[in-house]
């Protein structure tokens, strides 16, 4: 998200981690089946998996207790607004790419089928926007609940987590799977707060090694014998993902592109999928191909190198209406008499 003063860079850096091995998710996602082999790449994804989008929901709970008591027309102002709007807008700039990256792949195309999907997202999201969705529902979920005891809501959410991890009741969607796979992570950034920056100030090299060799090494057993399926396995390996994720936040708060990579995470987020489809699209030409196909193991990191510099470089130039309206959402949408709050929507 945009940068603001007061930011802290150790969890800038955690998102700037974090949102890096999601570019990086979907670049080998998309790229598969398209160049030559990049199976490498979608093992190590696999491997990610348990601090990717644990740590990131994580880190965004960080600052999310403050809303829950907040009225609704405050926190619709500074963050339900946002949330929605970039939702809905890039539902509808996605799917123009989604299809293109479809007929590449040689997967047939429903426009109707397409066109109802799109239209009832906001139920069930789509691509990869289901993030700014759950973000939403969490912040909705912590305002609803904020009466019931943390505990008997961290409990029902881990309990919720281990279901949708295990795949033991199958959910309408991916979308909703996600939400009840990592509600708890962002309760847990929420609730366990000081715990944590407890840990991230405290924490020395002896210890930050010690977790992530830790993390790395049943990380690697889980993956090689498919061992997630236990239940409360993957879980449990993804909180340890969390603290090797904190842990190496740590050290990467001293490169500052990556600190500044996690200060601007949503636009980020938003545009990078459209355009690793369209470069993938490009890849796929005939005449680019066999050199493609020379070069696939290099590919998901170039490409996901490219997709980051191109979303960033898009949210520049978008300083003026109407482009600026791709990453904020216009200024009708405030609720009348708390205006100001919407400022605080970075956090």
């Amino acid at each position: 998200m945009p940068p603001h003063q007061g930011r802290i860079d150790w969890v800038d850096a955690g998102k700037g981690l974090a949102i890096a091995l999601v570019v990086l998710f979907h670049s080998a996602r998309w790229l598969a089946g398209i160049v030559g082999d990049i199976s490498g790449w979608l093992w190590l994804n696999d491997f990610l998996a348990t601090m990717r989008m644990p740590l990131f929901f994580t880190l965004s709970g960080l600052f999310a207790a403050k809303w829950a008591a907040v009225p609704l027309a405050r926190l619709w102002n500074a963050k339900l607004r946002l949330f929605v709007w970039v939702f809905l807008l890039w539902e509808v700039l996605g799917l123009g790419p989604y299809l293109i990256g479809l007929a590449v792949h040689g997967v047939g195309i429903n426009l109707r089928r397409e066109l109802f999907e799109t239209a009832i997202s906001p139920l069930v999201p789509r691509f990869e926007l289901w993030f700014i969705w759950a973000l939403a529902v969490f912040f909705l979920l912590n305002r609803a609940l904020r009466s019931v005891p943390v505990m008997i809501t961290m409990s029902v959410a881990a309990v919720l987590s281990v279901v949708a991890f295990t795949d033991v009741i199958p959910l309408p969607s991916p979308s909703w799977t996600g939400v009840c796979k990592y509600y708890v992570f962002f309760l847990a950034g929420m609730t366990f707060k000081r715990a944590l920056f407890q840990y991230a100030s405290r924490s020395g090299w002896l210890l930050r090694g010690l977790v992530v060799t830790g993390w790395l090494a049943v990380a690697f057993v889980v993956t090689v014998f498919d061992a997630s399926r236990i239940p409360g396995v993957y879980p449990a390996l993804a909180c340890l993902g969390v603290l090797a994720g904190v842990a190496l936040s740590q050290v990467l708060q001293r490169v500052a592109a990556i600190v500044r990579l996690g200060s601007r995470t949503l636009p980020v987020y938003l545009a990078h999928t459209p355009i690793v489809i369209l470069i993938s699209a490009g890849l796929a030409w005939p005449p680019v191909n066999d050199v493609a196909r020379v070069l696939a193991p290099a590919l998901p990191p170039a490409v996901a190198l490219a997709a980051i510099v191109l979303a960033l470089g898009l949210y520049r130039v978008s300083a003026r209406p109407p482009l600026r309206y791709l990453f904020e959402p216009p200024p009708r949408l405030l609720v009348a008499g708390t205006a100001g709050e919407a400022t605080n929507a970075a956090r």
